[in-house]
Order: C-alpha cells, then structure tokens, then sequence
C-alpha cells in the first residue's frame, strides 16, 4: 500500500512566469524528448510549438494549417520524431532534422474518431493509439509513405485516457475512464489487470530501474501497476486513494528518476516516489493564489523537470511558470553549514587562549612555532634572559 499524504506545506516555490502568447491558447499537453532537452506544445487549432525545457525562452514554430484539437503526443525513443494525435483521426508527425510537421496517414484507420492517447513502445517499433470509446490500434510507418494500422482486439468501451511504455519493459500500461488499467504485451495482446469503475486520468512509467508504472485517477486514486515482463498478463495492480489532500488529480508526468508529480485541479502538485511507495504535498494551491491568482485559475497540462526538484509547469492558457526549492532553504543549508564549522573552532580557540594565558612556557613554545619573525625574537631573547638570571 501507498502511504497517503499527510502534512501540507509547499516543498517548492513558483518564480519565474513566460507566457507563450497573450491569448488563451487551450492546450492540451505536451510531449519531451527522451533526453529531456526539448519539449512540444500542443492544444487546440493544431496549435504547435518547440521548446527548449531549460529555456522556454528560446522556441521554434511549428507550421501546421489544420483546425484540430490536438491532444496527446510522444517522442520516438531515439528522439529524432514524435507523433501528436487529435480530433477528427488527426495523427500528425513532427521530423527534428527540419521541424517539420506532416500527416502521418491512417485517417482512414481511425474513421475520424476522437484520438486521446500515443505512445511508443520502447523499441520504437510501433506506436500505440488511443481513442475515444475504447478504440485502441497499434500504427507504424508504411512503405508507401503511408500508414500501416491494426485494430488491438479486447478493447473496452471507455475513452482511453492515457498510454505509456515502460523504458526497459517490452509492454504498455493503458488507461480509461471506467474499464480500468490494462497492459499492451509484446505480441500486441491487450490485457486488463483491474482497477474497473474508478475515472483514471493518465499514466507514467517513470524509471528504467523497476518495472513499475504509476496511474492517478480523478478521485484521488493512486494504482502501482508491476509488470511481468515474460508474462504481461499477470502484472500486478495495487490501488489507494489518497487522503489528506484536496482537490481531483488530473494527471501525472515525470520528475527525475523515479519520482513522478501528480497534477491536482485547483492548481496544485503532488511528488510520488516509487522507491519509497508515498506520496508528498509540493505545491500547494494557496501558496500559487499568493503567487499569481491568474495561474492558480488555470489547470497544469504539463510539467517537466531541469533537476531534481526543479523544472517548469505548463498550463492550458499557454503560461510556463519555474518551480524550485524556496532561496531561504538554500541560504539557510549553507549558514546551517557555517555553524557548524565555526562554533567547534571558536570554542577551540577560547580553550587555547586560556591554556597560554596559564602556562608561560606554553605560550613560548607555541610563539616560536606559530609567532610572526619579530615575535620569534623577542621570544628567544627571553628565554636567553631568563637562562642568564
């Protein structure tokens, strides 16, 4: 089981604010490259946009003369293109030799339904696609220019509301709105491991180090799912719902190793950490109100991580806010740190002080060793004084 969280109290703090256009730009989410360098920005009427993660200053504009909403995406594992899906059937492919974006076919195989969800498997073989009412395909680039796409049999009939491959497992954890959380094998056979009834939001597969991936559903409802690698039907689902917190959980990306943070609606984050099983406040909603009671008005579609406990947070009106720990902690680290340097050595110097103040020949003898050049003198000519008496 999960431990809940407990306490409030934000761990980071919100600072710098870019914003991506002066209207409201509706998006929808965005998918980061596997070396975390660059991040796509999607949302509503085909709109796209490059960004640097490290830098949501420095961006490049990505053409497409489309009108669909445009939903969910995710980069090929080797990072050279990703593939955005939307409304309609839309499936668009973005190239990073030239930033170009093109259709990436299969229209015809998605019958103009509403796409929700994508992801790669981790040999970058095939793409899984979801959709609403269940439907769920596996695609791959065809000969012709095209599209080659297979219905996935054993699908429910809830919007698919997220997909993600684990790094080093060969299977995908699917999720939707009431059927549950199921797992895509390496033979493309689709499984449901439970969690049947409960409004789950979205999935991440956070770690190449354990074979686990983490679910949250809306009403606060967390899912440890372990997979089998030889036997994917027999992975493992683990639930709990989260107390001490407020608020529906909408979605959940990566922070860095295997934690993870759990976007909270109104405007707040939640850490999880799969090596220690829990859950911990982040962000807290009030704190973002005294931040910018504009951003804590808006929902989180994104994060994504520059080190271990700092990054950016995307929201759908096309806000980039920075988080990181508060300044005050890292002063107060370092002046924790010069305490304890500085009161052992001051107390050193008191005891010495007063051992030489009692012993003259002490004094001397630390005077010749440590004493300026004139001091050394006078020391010596005191001694032969004293010899002469």
């Amino acid at each position: 089981m999960l431990t809940p969280v407990a306490s409030a109290g934000s761990a980071v703090g919100l600072y710098e604010k870019i914003s991506l256009s002066e209207q409201d730009l509706g998006l929808n989410g965005a998918a980061v490259d596997p070396l975390g360098e660059w991040a796509i920005v999607f949302g509503a009427d085909s709109y796209l946009e490059l960004v640097k993660t490290s830098d949501p200053d420095d961006r490049v504009e990505l053409i497409w003369n489309g009108g669909e909403d445009l939903t969910y995406g995710d980069f090929h594992p080797g990072g050279q293109t990703a593939l955005i899906v939307g409304s309609d059937g839309q499936v668009l492919r973005y190239a990073r030799e030239d930033h170009s974006v093109t259709d990436a076919g299969g229209d015809l195989e998605f019958n103009q339904i509403r796409l929700t969800a994508v992801a790669w498997n981790s040999g970058g073989s095939w793409a899984y696609v979801g959709g609403s009412d269940g439907w769920l395909w596996r695609m791959r680039a065809a000969a012709d220019g095209g599209a080659e796409v297979h219905l996935i049999q054993g699908r429910g009939e809830s919007d698919i509301t997220g997909i993600d491959c684990h790094p080093s497992v060969m299977a995908c954890v699917v999720t939707s709105l009431v059927d549950g959380i199921g797992v895509i094998d390496r033979d493309h056979t689709l499984y449901w491991l439970g969690g049947t009834g409960y409004p789950w939001s979205d999935v991440v597969c956070p770690s190449t180090e354990t074979a686990d991936c983490v679910a949250v559903s809306s009403d606060r409802n967390i899912a440890r799912v372990t997979l089998n690698a030889d036997v994917a039907s027999t992975s493992d689902v683990r639930l709990v719902q989260v107390t001490g917190a407020e608020g529906y959980f909408t979605g959940i990306s990566r922070q860095s190793n295997d934690r993870s943070l759990i976007y909270v609606a109104p405007f707040g984050l939640i850490e999880h950490d799969l090596s220690l099983n829990s859950s911990f406040p982040w962000l807290e909603n009030s704190d973002v109100v005294e931040y910018d009671t504009g951003v804590s008005g808006s929902r989180i579609v994104a994060t994504w991580g520059t080190d271990r406990d700092s990054g950016w947070i995307l929201t759908d009106r096309g806000e980039l806010v920075q988080y990181h720990p508060p300044y005050s902690n890292a002063i107060g680290g370092v002046l924790e740190v010069w305490i304890l340097i500085a009161i052992p050595a001051v107390t050193l110097l008191v005891l010495l002080s007063f051992a030489l103040s009692l012993s003259p020949g002490l004094q001397q003898r630390f005077t010749l060793r440590f004493g300026t050049v004139e001091e050394k003198r006078a020391a010596r000519r005191e001694a032969r004084r004293k010899k002469g008496r």
